[in-house]
């Protein structure tokens, strides 16, 4: 990761030859055949070199935009995500296996050349796009063909054009199977709830946002609501969790195959965004240590799908927000929470009875003595208010920094919001999965019925959105300067090793998955 940031600073494009992964791949051949302490530096050199091979790769192949910017061009791309509704009606979208070519030669050949699609230029790296189409229905997996004029990136996107004209639209019936199965499910699901709540039902369930209106888009943003209408770790972590305790009673390998299975549907549903794939890495190495009976650190976990992610696009590391969001609340919730959980309450995860388990037991094991009773087994902790207070809350701390240096924003009241929230959203889920089910195979005026109960946490959640971000100074704006932040962050990491110093917590004991 250290080296692919640094591979934005060098002005030549030495390290693209393959040379450096030779030297890389022969560096850790000899670090592996070693058990010398030392050999851990080595590694460390093997790494750098190999993530400014991989960095520069990406930087070069990038080049190639600075010849279009400013200038009038023909785009097409394929549609890489769910595209989204601004404030201005447009529709922002982001492309891939993007082609281009200036507009003069496209109008000079067209009419001419019977066949344009050779000369456009292939071009590296997505592209954001927002696109005039009111009333045209553009989704995830379509090509489209777009005209406007070449603005310079921000963040993670090499170029950009704003308000761009619709030139045209591609779509194959079997191009995506999994996005046409969510949207017939989304179909049957509206007419069963209302909406903006079946909207919201959609994102909550398959991170479907495309449809919410953007008001309430805005109350999301303003209550730091926004993760749970978009496909992420929290979803991921609600599934995996169901499946190990479904399947774990019938075997581990069902519960890792099932589990597994689960993940990489819902991935392809939600579509591969980089938060799905990072979720998704995530929650498979995790189910896969499990399975074996080992245990990630926490760390460890975080580094390895980081740097993995950054060997697939080294571009996040430059700038991606998202990116930066992700693993710092990654961070929170996995090192950062349990810390502060052990260090203000100590260690309470120990297996436990609830009360009235125990007197059930007691009374028959009194008046039907005959009979064997098995003692009752102790179970994991439940998902409480307080673990989602300090989980909340952690991801928040860690995050909120790099919130107010990119979008220059902060939600002081995101905390209440996600605690009123959070506890009710796997119900919401499983309510939401239910409603659809239900207008698949029930009549509709029975669907509807049975649909009531989502509609109603549905609306509930609507209704706490719109009620915080109401409050005065919900959406604050905040200028924040590049040397606050690494301040900030040498902080957080002193009080991450003070707490770890004090409590003794090891997190090689951590069962992630659970």
């Amino acid at each position: 990761m250290a080296g692919a940031g640094l591979a934005i600073l060098p002005e030549t494009a030495i390290f693209s030859d393959w040379i450096f992964v030779i030297l890389a791949g022969v560096i850790m051949i000899f670090v592996f055949a070693s058990r010398l302490k030392i050999m851990v530096i080595f590694a460390i050199i093997a790494g750098m070199i190999f993530g400014l091979w991989r960095g520069t790769l990406a930087r070069v192949d990038l080049d190639g935009y600075e010849n279009f910017i400013g200038q009038e061009v023909i785009l097409r791309g394929k549609v890489k995500e769910d595209p989204n509704f601004g404030a201005s009606g447009d529709l922002r979208v982001t492309l891939s296996d993007v082609e281009m070519i200036l507009k003069t030669d496209y109008e000079k050949l067209d009419g001419e050349v019977e066949d344009l699609s050779e000369y456009f230029s292939p071009m590296a790296g997505d592209i954001w796009t927002s696109v005039s189409a009111r009333g045209v229905e553009i989704k995830r997996s379509y090509v489209i063909e777009i005209s406007g004029k070449l603005k310079a990136g921000f963040g993670t996107f090499p170029a950009t054009m704003s308000f761009a004209s619709l030139e045209n639209i591609e779509s194959s019936p079997d191009e995506d199977p999994a996005r046409d199965v969510r949207d017939a499910f989304g179909e049957k699901l509206h007419s069963v709830i209302s909406l903006p709540e079946s909207d919201l039902g959609m994102g909550i369930l398959a991170g479907q946002k495309t449809a919410l209106p953007f008001e309430l888009t805005a109350a999301f943003m303003a209550t730091s609501l926004t993760h749970i209408v978009v496909a992420s770790g929290y979803n991921l972590t609600i599934l995996v969790r169901f499946t190990r305790r479904l399947f774990s009673k019938i075997s581990r390998f069902a519960a890792l195959s099932f589990g597994g299975i689960l993940v990489f549907a819902f991935a392809c549903v939600t579509g591969f965004s980089p938060s799905m794939t990072r979720a998704s890495l995530v929650a498979g190495l995790s189910l896969l240590a499990w399975y074996y009976g080992r245990k990630f650190h926490a760390v460890t976990l975080i580094l390895f799908t980081a740097a993995i992610t950054i060997a697939i696009n080294p571009t996040q590391i430059w700038g991606d927000a998202g990116w930066y969001m992700s693993f710092l609340s990654f961070t929170g919730v996995l090192i950062f929470a349990p810390l502060v959980k052990n260090y203000f309450w100590g260690n309470e995860e120990q297996p436990r009875i609830s009360i009235a388990e125990n007197l059930w037991y007691k009374f028959r094991k009194k008046y039907f003595a005959k009979k064997n009773f098995v003692a009752p087994i102790p179970r994991e902790p439940s998902f409480t208010i307080r673990q989602v207070f300090i989980e909340t809350l952690s991801a928040q701390i860690m995050a909120a920094p790099i919130i107010a240096l990119f979008m220059g924003q902060f939600a002081p009241y995101g905390l209440l919001a996600n605690i009123l929230v959070l506890p009710i959203v796997p119900l919401a889920m499983l309510l939401t999965f239910i409603a659809g089910i239900g207008a698949f195979i029930l009549p509709h005026s029975i669907a509807v019925i049975l649909a009531q109960p989502a509609n109603w946490l549905l609306n509930y959640v609507i209704e706490i959105a719109k009620w915080i971000s109401g409050f005065s100074g919900a959406n604050q704006e905040i200028t924040i300067g590049g040397v606050v932040i690494v301040v900030i962050y040498v902080l957080l990491l002193g009080a991450i090793i003070y707490m770890k110093h004090k409590t003794k917590y090891s997190f090689r004991d951590d069962n992630i998955v659970k």
